[in-house]
């Protein structure tokens, strides 16, 4: 029986696949759980329509990633901390700073490529993935926390 899978089903396929199941496995597990509809030629056609409109909305979604990847490219991010009177470095900014500062700035599933906490004064260049394969580069400036605040 050919049927449309409505969800990843481990061993036969993943969701808006078409797949030849057993008639037995798609009357008794597949149709009765809602993971599977029958494959007939008006599901078909819906299914096509559906598969334009996500490949339609995924190619927004990466233009729209690709936008903020230029803007965060010329952003600085700014943090501050605490030094002591030598200028030794007592906090750094960890890769957990910089996914939060992104997250406010409307990007809660970007990912920053550091390996480790940043813990000098200064400039730094940071890689960070936004998903779906779009990449940007952030500048990231370290600055000490005056007493005086």
């Amino acid at each position: 029986m050919k049927v449309i899978l409505l969800q990843d089903v481990q061993g036969v396929g993943k969701k808006l696949d078409v797949k030849n199941v057993s008639d037995g496995y798609a009357r008794n597990f597949l149709l009765p759980k809602k993971l599977a509809k029958i494959a007939d030629s008006a599901s078909l056609q819906s299914l096509e329509q559906q598969k334009k409109r996500a490949n339609e909305e995924h190619e927004k979604l990466i233009a729209e990633l690709e936008k903020k990847s230029v803007n965060l490219s010329k952003e600085i991010f700014e943090f501050k901390v605490s030094t002591g009177e030598k200028g030794e470095v007592f906090g750094s900014v960890s890769k957990r700073d910089i996914e939060y500062a992104l997250k406010e700035r409307g990007l809660g599933l970007a990912h920053a490529n550091l390996e480790h906490a940043i813990k000098e004064l200064g400039e730094h260049k940071i890689k960070v993935d936004l998903g779906e394969g779009v990449k940007a580069t952030l500048t990231v400036t370290v600055k000490s926390l005056s007493k005086t605040q």
